[in-house]
């Protein structure tokens, strides 16, 4: 049986455990929160102290964890991962950090002779679950062959985006178009209902026509129904990444109107107290400000 690390039990972390310990790995998992370690127990993992642990007992770890700060912590920290892993070790981050973190980590990983890749995903909760996860991995090409059997435990479509850091150049861009998506939903679906027409038969003629898109499929109940607190995706984590987003766009010096709109949208729902909703929550605020509402 083959030892698989897993550092940050958290929504989309539990899936991609639960997969592991179903394709019989034997998973090492760490996180800060007893409750989270708790549950890991619960379901057959075995549950270390610290992320230096976790290198000590597996030379493949996954880590999913909340922000850059987190994920730098975790590595090069106290009791951190980097230390104890043996030369020849995998490390595959699937959180969503910031581009230059990612490229840091891997030339720091290459130092220490073993291989850090960057690899968000996207399928949120139910694709963690359900092992169909899309990878977006940046590394090196030559490394990936070897990886494949650790990725293809968690997801289904795995894509090599290029080298450290492009998976996470691939995930901001992705996240900044389902946000506007998101908002653009919230916007034409309020026109409609104080319009008179029924936002439901709208969105009927959105999934079926040109401006058909998974976004609707995903968030749009919570739109329609008004359901924001019934959280798929966190408004706080949304938030991250389109700030993520818009300082990459800033570095390459490219305007990104659209981005930083949306933005300020999100920007506002987070300062309403509305961090931990559903990322669709963003839709309130369009909805305060066109002072009605589209469910009913």
């Amino acid at each position: 049986m083959k030892n698989v690390g897993f550092i940050g039990i958290g929504v989309m972390g539990k899936g991609m455990i639960a997969n592991l310990l179903q394709k019989g790995y034997r998973v090492y998992a760490h996180d800060a929160f007893p409750g989270a370690m708790e549950w890991a127990r619960e379901r057959g993992a075995e549950t270390v102290s610290s992320p230096a642990e976790v290198g000590e007992k597996a030379q493949i770890v996954f880590t999913s964890l909340p922000g850059p700060e987190t994920v730098r912590e975790v590595m090069l920290g106290d009791r951190g991962l980097f230390a104890t892993l043996q030369p020849g070790s995998m490390v595959f981050d699937t959180s969503t950090i910031d581009p230059n973190t990612a490229r840091k980590l891997f030339e720091e990983a290459k130092a220490r002779g073993f291989q850090f890749f960057d690899c968000p995903v996207s399928g949120g909760p139910a694709g963690a679950e359900a092992g169909t996860l899309t990878i977006m991995v940046g590394g090196e090409s030559e490394q990936l062959e070897a990886a494949m059997p650790f990725l293809k435990a968690i997801g289904k479509e795995i894509i090599h985006i290029g080298d450290a850091g492009a998976g996470q150049v691939a995930k901001l861009c992705h996240n900044s178009v389902v946000a506007s998506i998101t908002a653009a939903l919230g916007e034409a679906l309020l026109v409609a209902r104080k319009a008179g027409v029924d936002p439901q038969k709208v969105a009927s003629v959105i999934d079926r026509g040109s401006a058909h898109n998974r976004v609707l499929a995903i968030f749009g109940p919570n739109i329609l129904y008004g359901t924001y607190s019934e959280t798929i995706f966190s408004l706080d984590h949304m938030h991250k990444d389109l700030q993520l987003y818009e300082n990459t766009a800033r570095k390459h010096q490219v305007p990104s109107m659209v981005g930083s709109t949306v933005l300020q949208l999100y920007e506002a729902a987070k300062a309403q107290g509305k961090g931990r909703w559903d990322s669709s929550a963003v839709c309130t605020v369009i909805e305060q400000l066109g002072q009605d509402s589209i469910a009913r």
